[in-house]
């Protein structure tokens, strides 16, 4: 009788410290805007995906080493910074690294996310809960394929009024991430079409914290200011 008793508890043991294990890992995720084919190593792991999306489940490792091959030339090797119970969401462009969001993997002790953004749940977009003050924001966030259709729709545009028109047509029921922007900021032929954009689509942006990046796409330095007053005041 003890002798069962005895192995019911190791057992028991045994089953809390897997499931504990498991609740420590991470997720990463990757998006690479720009078309390619890539394949992505998180330290030993790869991962292939004819989409631009790279996800890696089950990360341990709380400082693993992110490497990018664009055929058979490394573009990018870098360790990147990862917490237990969380999923990493990163974006690749112009060589650059940029953290889009970082989300808690469970709600109420039930593992909460979608396939890649936000959180579950929501048929009309992905959800992303600010756990600081418990709001929720919705986001229809555009896939890189459907980004890609987009933007050459949009480069067939030839003059300014036109981009800027379809660009705000569309963010009525769109969402951006930085690089996406970057894109569309780069094809104005004028800084005050390209500012002006600029701020509206701040509000429609998924990753403020990587939006002073866009100074970069300004010919004039009185137009970076106004853009960098703008983000400050916001």
């Amino acid at each position: 009788m003890k002798k069962t008793i005895l192995l019911g508890l190791v057992m028991l043991f045994a089953t809390l410290s897997f499931a504990q294990n498991n609740r420590s890992a991470a997720e990463v995720f990757l998006q690479i805007t720009k078309p390619g084919k890539y394949m992505v190593y998180l330290d030993d792991e790869l991962v292939g995906s004819a989409t631009g999306r790279f996800r890696f489940y089950d990360v341990y490792n709380s400082k693993p080493e992110l490497s990018i091959m664009q055929g058979d030339r490394l573009i990018l090797k870098e360790p990147i910074n990862v917490n237990a119970q969380e999923r990493l969401v990163l974006g690749f462009d112009n060589g650059k690294l940029n953290v889009i969001k970082q989300l808690s993997l469970f709600r109420n002790n039930q593992y909460a996310l979608d396939d890649f953004y936000g959180y579950s749940g929501d048929p009309k977009g992905d959800i992303s809960l600010r756990p600081d003050r418990g709001q929720v924001r919705n986001y229809n966030l555009m896939s890189p394929e459907a980004f890609q259709q987009y933007f050459s729709l949009y480069k067939k545009e030839r003059f300014d009024d036109g981009r800027s028109r379809l660009i705000k047509a569309t963010s009525k029921n769109a969402t951006f991430i930085t690089e996406q922007v970057k894109y569309l900021l780069k094809e104005f032929s004028f800084d005050d079409q390209r500012l002006e954009t600029a701020k509206h689509l701040y509000s429609k942006t998924l990753d403020k914290q990587n939006y002073t990046l866009l100074a970069e796409t300004f010919r004039f330095s009185s137009s970076k200011d106004d853009f960098l007053n703008f983000i400050a005041k916001e």
